[in-house]
């Protein structure tokens, strides 16, 4: 008997793409809620991170009673003075990072020539690196020496700028913070209260030959407060190492390590606004829409006007 062929049924060409449409448009409705709690993720990390450092200072201050300098230079002075090491350098023992800083010697260079500060200069280390930066961590540097120098994206704020280096001054400013050139500031010295005191932000990196962020040498691991948190104002650093971007804009200000004149703001690819670490070793979030004369109160280790306000950003 004769039996008619089944037919099997199947997607039309109008229903398929009714189908992908309808994926699509949940996918559209998911990445936005996958990218925020991405950030959310990262931001905290971010912030763990400068608990670390916060904990690290602390613990240096402890054993030595001063924090770090911002670096260490004397220009004709004794070889350990003329290093360049900065306030990041020396804060590694504290970051378990003891066997690392172990492989370095303090009175040689970390200026450029080659010598076994190249091992300390070029590693990264996770937890100088916020997981939100979405610039590039590879080594910069390499016309100069082969390894290059590492970059983060955490630096130590210097006051209100620029810093203004040559072979008389060492790093003169307007209004000083925590870390300068050769300095010993003690917890003590901190007239304005440990919770009106920002130590540590954030800082972005850019690609290309871009200095800003870098560790182990002085143009790259300090900021200035001269502007809001991602100010549209373009940092002020030297010629052949700025890369400049949209998020991160630069200019070219001076040629060469003896007339530096520096002003690099904080930044982050965190929504509205940077972390910042304070001298009482917490963390807190300062919003790009702070009013610049409590931004600047903050950077300072001395009380100013404006300061008693400052706990309200």
């Amino acid at each position: 008997m004769y039996q008619p062929r089944r037919t099997r049924p199947a997607f039309t060409l109008i229903e398929l793409l009714v189908v992908i449409a309808i994926i699509a448009i949940l996918v559209g409705l998911l990445l936005p809620a996958v990218q925020k709690v991405r950030e959310a993720a990262n931001r905290s990390q971010c912030q763990n991170n400068l608990k670390q450092i916060g904990l690290a200072l602390h613990n240096y201050h402890g054993t030595l009673q001063v924090l770090p300098p911002g670096y260490i230079y004397k220009a004709g002075g004794l070889p350990v003075e003329t290093s360049e090491a900065t306030w990041i350098t020396l804060l590694l023992p504290y970051l378990e990072q003891d066997n690392l800083y172990k492989t370095g010697d303090l009175t040689l260079t970390f200026g450029g020539s080659k010598n076994i500060n190249n091992t300390i200069m070029m590693t990264q280390i996770k937890t100088l690196q916020c997981p939100s930066n979405s610039g590039p961590m590879d080594p910069v540097g390499t016309a100069y020496v082969s390894t290059g120098w590492a970059r983060g994206t955490y630096a130590g704020t210097t006051g209100i700028g620029p810093m203004i280096s040559n072979w008389s001054t060492f790093s003169s400013i307007t209004s000083a913070g925590t870390f300068l050139v050769n300095s010993k500031t003690r917890f003590a010295d901190i007239t304005d209260g440990t919770s009106n005191t920002v130590f540590v932000s954030e800082v972005l990196t850019t690609r290309g030959e871009d200095w800003r962020g870098v560790m182990h040498y002085p143009e790259g691991p300090l900021y200035q407060h001269n502007y809001t948190p991602n100010s549209q104002t373009a940092d002020s650093f030297r010629t052949s190492m700025c890369a400049s971007s949209p998020k991160a804009p630069c200019t070219g200000a001076y040629t060469a390590y003896n007339n530096r004149s520096i002003i690099l703001s904080a930044r982050s690819n965190h929504a509205g606004g940077v972390n910042v670490g304070l001298a009482d070793g917490s963390v807190r979030f300062a919003q790009d829409a702070i009013n610049l004369a409590i931004w600047q109160a903050l950077s300072t280790t001395q009380a100013v006007a404006g300061e008693t306000t400052a706990t309200n950003f």
